[in-house]
């Protein structure tokens, strides 16, 4: 079992896109059904967290980065099998081109 870390940016990231979802498109059941999505890929990553593909980009593929596709949130991650963590550093939205902003 891996131990799970989450970013200050994550967690920003995350209210923001709650807060978005809930509030400017006024849909607090959607906003809801997407934080349970999340949750259960931070499950999914303390349990396998290889279950996810590595990011296409050669640099980030190089720095080890993976990705989990949530809807149409990207969220990005790192892990060190010797500790056994996973980091998650941010989410995108999908279009976003996060391969910049990494």
């Amino acid at each position: 079992m891996y131990r799970l870390v989450v970013t200050e940016l994550a967690n920003e990231d995350l209210d923001n896109i709650i807060s978005y979802i809930a509030l400017q498109l006024d849909n607090p059941m959607a906003a809801a059904t997407f934080l349970d999505e999340v949750e259960r890929c931070c499950g999914f990553l303390k349990s396998n967290p290889f279950m996810y593909e590595r990011c296409h980009d050669v640099r980030l593929e190089a720095d080890g980065y993976r990705k989990a596709t949530i809807n149409n949130y990207v969220l990005v991650y790192k892990m060190d099998e010797m500790t056994k963590v996973v980091i998650i550093y941010r989410l995108f939205y999908g279009v976003q081109n996060y391969i910049l902003l990494i």
